[in-house]
């Protein structure tokens, strides 16, 4: 009789905690959804979190809000959005920086696998390898072959130590077998500065960056990577196409959310963020800033993550990076 009653007080537990999810669920949201976001106003990547905002605001019916809070190279918002109940109305804009930057610092206080939860993915921003148009290489072999004729010799370009190109870079280096030296610029306007004018031989920056100077013809464009080619570069092949499989490179950007977050809380959202990713509006303020949309919902997200992850952890420790 005790065991009969205590599976009875064990199943209407369970139901119980059922019957609060759905019920959160069908409330949800009672409030003001905030989306906080690691860089400062105006930027990039601001811009497109409040294009989001916007079509989520007017695709759910719910109050969508963005909030900026730049520094510590993502860790302050990072950590508040970690720290925050886990209830949906704190959202993180996420970006490559979430899966680096506790790669790349000693005792991050943050662990995106442990502390938050990845509700979609939104695009990627592919990485551009490029040369300087004096440099006799056409293709990437040819700069692979060039590379290893002259080890050492080659000078690439990124946007600072650490960055998504440098690791891509790094990476490639790494697959390929040749030695180029890393120069870290801060941003990718100054490497792209030197690159036009011959003082580094090799550049990898996003698509939005390249396209111009490579119509111009003044840089030349050797790979993309990203999974197919690219319509703003339509005649650039992948890097997957030039014998490197899988190798994806660059920035990437979707939605996260604090650890422990209810199923049907998590659902609701993933569901409506990518519905609003979908818009005509958002889709084309990531195209103008060179971006592919590439939606996934959040347990893909997960599995996007810590595939990057693992690939990036590998690159840092070969080459030694640190975020000093």
């Amino acid at each position: 009789m005790i065991r009969r009653i205590a599976l009875a007080a064990l199943a209407f537990v369970g139901l119980a905690t059922v019957g609060i999810g759905v019920a959160q669920a069908q409330s949800f949201p009672s409030r003001p959804i905030k989306i906080v976001v690691a860089f400062a106003p105006g930027g990039a990547t601001d811009v497109l979190a409040r294009s989001l905002a916007q079509q989520l605001a007017s695709q759910s019916g719910a109050t969508v809000i963005v909030e900026n809070k730049p520094g510590a190279s993502g860790e302050i918002a990072m950590e508040l959005v970690a720290r925050a109940a886990p209830d949906g109305y704190t959202l993180l804009w996420g970006s490559d920086t979430v899966v680096v930057q506790p790669l790349l610092r000693k005792n991050f206080p943050v662990d995106p696998f442990r502390d938050l939860t990845a509700l979609a993915r939104l695009g990627t921003a592919p990485n551009v390898i490029s040369v300087n148009k004096k440099l006799p290489v056409r293709d990437i072999k040819e700069l692979i072959a060039l590379a290893k004729a002259k080890p050492g010799a080659l000078r690439y370009g990124s946007g600072g130590n650490g960055s998504s190109q440098h690791l891509s870079d790094e990476e490639f280096k790494q697959r390929s077998g040749i030695d180029m030296i890393h120069i870290p610029y801060k941003g990718t306007g100054p490497a792209l500065t030197d690159a036009l004018g011959g003082h580094i031989d090799v550049v990898l920056t996003g698509i939005g960056e390249i396209a111009a100077y490579a119509a111009s013809g003044d840089l030349r464009p050797l790979a993309v990577m990203s999974e197919a080619r690219v319509a703003a570069l339509p005649n650039v092949p992948t890097l997957i196409e030039s014998g490197f499989p899988a190798f994806i490179g660059g920035s990437w950007m979707g939605v996260l959310g604090p650890a422990g977050m209810s199923k049907d809380v998590a659902n609701w959202l993933s569901d409506r963020i990518l519905t609003a990713a979908q818009s005509e509006e958002f889709q084309k303020k990531m195209q103008s800033f060179g971006i592919t949309g590439a939606l996934l919902k959040g347990p893909e997200t997960g599995a996007f993550m810590r595939g990057l992850s693992d690939r990036m952890r590998e690159a840092i420790d070969k080459a030694g990076i640190t975020a000093d």
